[in-house]
């Protein structure tokens, strides 16, 4: 049996993580003097709340080596397979950590596969979630890693964030990208390339920076008449209401579905951000830069 573990920065719902059986590491979020753990059950909604209400910037903390050791052997005791499909390696050491435990446990005869999504929140998320069903469909762990490898070199998320500075603490956006956020009612258009959030495209205003994100979706959205766009956000439910509406003026996709940002990334972008999120008809490396 094949079985597919994943961490919280996912941001799979916990209803459907439960349902597929997929594992989800938690992380520690340090926000002024509480230690949260971030685990499947640490509703988003209740996280905005926290964040809100303090003034202090979060921080997270990965699982320790023995703690993910333990969580291996548990997965793997029966003799199955097991597939973590992680964050970004650039974007938190988890990756690193569970390459190393895994390499030591293959001596005594554990099968685990570390996959670097290079993404973050539902963009890992929907994937993991595919690779569950396909374990459960009886796909090999071959084939599994191959859907996925070639969706996350296919598909990004464009986004706008309220506040780049959660980003810029973080160390999770490259430094230049900071400086077009001061200027005068400049909203960035960022991505996720290369493991890393990067500035993709800048203009002027809230409403142009959605028009933007729904501009990509109809220029590079494959096949939209069978498949969905989804919608991320992080506390931000009127901007996911405008954005919507755009979505289903223009593209009209075969669904929309909206996906909360979850405690981890939130700790890292803040709240107020908006993305966008779909199936690609080619790498999204091939698409231009619009400055």
């Amino acid at each position: 049996m094949i079985r597919i573990m994943t961490d919280a920065a996912a941001d799979i719902p916990a209803a459907l993580a439960k349902e597929l059986e997929i594992e989800v590491l938690p992380f520690m979020i340090h926000l002024g003097d509480k230690s949260i753990c971030a685990d499947i059950d640490l509703e988003p909604e209740t996280y905005y709340q926290l964040l809100r209400e303090s003034d202090a910037f979060p921080s997270t903390s990965q699982m320790s080596p023995a703690d993910l050791e333990d969580r291996f052997r548990s997965l793997g005791a029966d003799g199955d397979s097991i597939l973590y499909i992680s964050i970004s390696s650039k974007g938190s050491g988890i990756h690193n950590t569970a390459c190393m435990v895994a390499e030591q446990l293959k001596s005594e005869g554990f099968d685990i596969t570390v996959l670097d999504s290079t993404m973050f929140s539902y963009v890992i998320g929907k994937t993991a979630v595919e690779a569950a069903q396909m374990a459960k469909a009886g796909k090999s762990k071959e084939e599994i890693i191959a859907y996925a490898t070639e969706v996350y070199h296919r598909d990004t998320a464009y986004f706008v964030v309220d506040d780049l500075s959660y980003l810029k603490k973080g160390g999770r956006i490259k430094a230049t990208t900071m400086a077009i956020g001061t200027m005068l009612d400049i909203k960035p258009i960022l991505n996720i390339n290369d493991g890393l959030v990067e500035a993709y495209r800048k203009v002027r205003g809230l409403k142009k920076a959605m028009s933007v994100l729904v501009d990509y979706a109809e220029e590079r959205m494959d096949d939209p008449q069978n498949n969905e766009v989804i919608i991320l956000h992080s506390d931000a439910p009127d901007k996911v209401e405008i954005l919507k509406q755009m979505v289903e003026n223009r593209i009209n996709p075969a669904s929309i579905t909206v996906e909360k940002v979850g405690p981890i990334i939130t700790s890292h972008a803040g709240l107020g951000v908006v993305g966008i999120f779909f199936k690609h008809k080619k790498p999204y490396e091939e698409y231009e830069t619009a400055e």
